[in-house]
């Protein structure tokens, strides 16, 4: 999430204080309550995550399903998250342990994860880079699993931008994940957007429960308030995920 990096980084991000309430969870079930059952189809996924955590938190259940059964999952950890707290030297290490535990507690099965390290807060100048190391990673068989391009954070903007073109551009499957919007957003403003739920198995929950816990650094930091308070981490605890199609 690195949400305070980003407040540094860019005045986007300042639109929205996550120890705000924010939105409820209550509101946004009652508007997802009726959308329909989805699944990738039958092949790869390759997953993009702005920041470690980020994987888990918007598809960790899918992740967990998908290589459950032998199906192909590449994580793609675009920054090291470093920006959450800037005078924590070393955070980009600690949050890539932290991703590798969580991936560790998520799935028996190997997932693979690429690692660009791109200046946390400031992806969107490197585009052209991403679009290239994305595009080496797809085949026309796979599902691309990116974030929502309006989720209100400028890494999650930049990335969900560059996926979008590719995926249009290039005839490819994709699905996004929201994070941050959850959080900020007006379901009523999303509504009549395409939306398709991932069921998940008690196993699949319960594994993303643990795996969240792994991200330490975000739920309870030393001596800081959490990036991830508890009023957002409920938007992560449904039995199914919600993608936007």
């Amino acid at each position: 999430m690195a949400m305070r990096g980003a407040t540094r980084a860019s005045a986007q991000a300042a639109s929205f204080n996550p120890a705000d309430a924010g939105t409820s969870e209550e509101k946004w079930s009652k508007m997802l309550a009726d959308r329909p059952l989805w699944a990738p189809k039958d092949g790869p996924l390759v997953v993009v995550s702005p920041h470690p955590d980020d994987e888990v938190l918007g598809s960790g259940g899918l992740i967990h399903s998908w290589a459950g059964s032998r199906r192909p999952v590449t994580i793609l950890s675009v920054t090291d998250g470093e920006a959450a707290f800037p005078n924590w030297k070393g955070l980009d290490l600690v949050r890539r342990e932290e991703l590798k535990g969580a991936l560790r507690k998520l799935c028996l099965q190997h997932v693979s994860v690429f690692r660009i390290g791109l200046p946390d807060g400031r992806v969107g100048r490197h585009a052209n880079r991403l679009r290239d190391i994305i595009l080496a990673l797809v085949d026309p068989f796979t599902t691309l699993i990116a974030p929502y391009e309006r989720d209100g954070h400028p890494d999650h903007d930049a990335i969900g931008e560059v996926c979008c073109s590719l995926a249009r551009s290039h005839g490819i499957d994709f699905a996004r994940y929201l994070v941050w919007a959850w959080h900020h957003a007006d379901p009523a403003s999303l509504e009549k957007q395409r939306w398709g739920r991932f069921s998940l198995s008690f196993e699949a929950r319960r594994a993303k429960a643990r795996a969240v816990q792994c991200f330490a650094s975000q739920l309870k930091p030393p001596h800081a308030v959490p990036v991830v308070p508890p009023h957002v981490l409920c938007h992560f605890e449904r039995p199914y995920e919600a993608f936007l199609l």
